[in-house]
């Protein structure tokens, strides 16, 4: 109250002064103007009062400017008295003129000020749209809406949801940060309105011995949450206007508060469509490739222990290969599946060690001569490669992928080759094989889980043996690519980052040519 008297008391102040300034004014210019023109001088303080400060200093203005025009430049000047009756008439024009206009610009004012206060709520309004349309995450909406409202409305702002667990309700953001809902009565108002779907509190018929103002956040029928407003100044009571805009606020956050939680509910059903779709490749998959070498198994050892001497020893041999040919393929689609899990769980986590490629590449090479006998593999490594931190085995099983694939995929007698250089500080190895060029369209898709070419659909496999190699060099920093052409068939390139190197590692640098095998 003291602040508004001051501010008041300024007003007229000013007007007094401008009045003063207009007389001195009128003063130098008597001996060239008539006194109508004169009197004309004091609508500018009228004006100016009316617009600046309002309907009070415009008609103190007014008066003012009667009783000067009277004492200084009517005759007698000096004197409140009035010789001839046209000088009242005179000043009863000016009156009625002076009052309709400050009357006029006082509304203008007023009008201006609403209008300017509508393009502000407007424009936060739309700010608030804006912000809190690209977000996806409820906290940050809920954050980004009690901030706007605060800075708005000058208060302090919080937004409550119910606790599932419990029944009650607990502050999901606020502004300023250190803002929080007291314990108790507030609590209960802030329950009541989550109930209710109704404001209570300060201000309001219900509940107003509350020290905060509870406002719903309502969508159609039921309530999201509430927001918990306490003006900076206690005296302070929230105007009509503002109640208007915080529930434009409210009804805003609504929508958004239902958008994001529609959302995470698209985005769940997604991810479960998406599970199973999983699923039942997985099931397929496991109907089919774990059928197949069952069935050969199953077969062989029945054979073997029917009675008598039905097979001969070269028989037996073969026999007995395919069943050991089986179990390995059984052994590896299993691990396959164990590896894919471990890395879509997280759980497979390389272990970096200092390794060198022509050591990894050597036991790749003796792990794969049997499966690859009716391919020609060479490998092509040149001296003095740098070591990469790696793990060993994960990246063997990496190459063994890679070679398999190109062994699957190649037609017999063809030749398979690996090599390895080293350009901007990375390592890259590629297997080469002379199978059907992969077209460009499915270059990427062939990292994917379960993704088989259409043109290889007579090819055993699941599709997992390229996914795990993806998911092991990225774990470990790098990227994986194919590039295919009629010409040369598939290179599949993979990419390590190369750190800096251990102060033992020139010693331990492979000196020589690189190996042909």
């Amino acid at each position: 109250m003291f602040i508004f008297r001051q501010i008041s008391i300024n007003h007229y102040l000013w007007t007094f002064l401008s009045v003063i300034i207009v007389t001195v004014i009128g003063k130098i210019l008597t001996p060239f103007f008539n006194l109508t023109n004169i009197v004309l001088l004091y609508l500018l303080p009228v004006l100016i009062s009316a617009v600046r400060w309002g309907r009070g200093p415009s008609f103190f203005a007014a008066f003012l400017g009667v009783l000067a025009f009277d004492f200084l430049f009517v005759p007698p000047v000096f004197s409140f008295t009035v010789s001839e009756v046209r000088d009242l008439f005179i000043f009863a024009v000016y009156l009625v003129v002076a009052l309709v206009t400050g009357t006029m610009a006082t509304k203008l004012r007023n009008e201006l000020e609403k209008t300017r206060q509508r393009e502000e709520r407007t424009l936060a309004l739309y700010a608030l749209s804006q912000e809190i349309a690209a977000e996806t995450d409820l906290p940050q909406v809920l954050e980004t809406l009690v901030k706007t409202v605060s800075e708005t409305i000058h208060a302090q702002v919080s937004i409550l949801v119910s606790d599932p667990d419990d029944d009650i309700v607990r502050q999901a953001a606020s502004y300023p940060p250190q803002h929080s809902l007291p314990d108790g009565k507030e609590q209960a108002v802030a329950h009541w309105v989550l109930e209710h779907g109704l404001s209570a509190g300060k201000g309001t018929e219900i509940l107003r011995e509350a020290s905060e103002l509870i406002f719903p956040v309502k969508a159609e029928d039921k309530t999201l949450a509430v927001l918990a407003i306490k003006m900076n100044n206690e005296e302070e009571t929230i105007s009509p206007e503002q109640r208007q805009l915080i529930e434009a606020f409210a009804n805003l956050a609504a929508v958004a508060i239902i958008r994001v939680q529609l959302a995470e509910e698209a985005e769940q059903a997604k991810w479960l469509a998406e599970s199973e779709k999983l699923h039942r490749a997985l099931l397929n998959s496991i109907s089919h490739d774990l059928r197949t070498p069952l069935a050969s198994i199953t077969g062989a050892a029945t054979s073997l222990l029917a009675e008598g001497n039905v097979y001969t020893r070269e028989a037996r041999k073969v026999l007995l290969h395919t069943i050991k040919e089986e179990a390995q393929r059984m052994n590896r689609f299993v691990a396959n599946l164990l590896d894919m899990v471990r890395l879509e769980s997280g759980i497979l986590k390389p272990k970096a060690e200092w390794c060198d490629i022509q050591d990894i590449i050597g036991v790749v090479l003796r792990a794969t001569k049997e499966t690859s006998q009716q391919h020609i593999l060479k490998a092509r490594i040149p001296p003095e490669l740098p070591l990469v931190k790696a793990d060993f085995t994960l990246i063997e099983q990496v190459m063994i992928n890679l070679l398999e694939n190109g062994v699957k995929y190649s037609p017999p007698g063809s030749e398979i080759s690996i090599s390895a250089r080293y350009h901007d500080k990375m390592l890259l190895v590629i297997v080469a094989d002379s199978g059907l060029a992969i077209p460009k369209i499915e270059q990427e898709r062939v990292f994917d889980k379960f993704y088989r070419l259409h043109s290889t659909k007579n090819i055993g496999g699941t599709g997992l043996g390229l996914s795990i190699c993806k998911g092991i060099v990225e774990a470990h920093g790098g990227s994986i690519w194919v590039d295919s052409s009629p010409e040369y068939g598939n290179r599949f390139t993979f990419s390590l980052p190369v750190s800096e190197q251990p102060i033992d590692s020139q010693a331990d640098m492979k000196e020589g040519e690189g190996n042909v095998i």
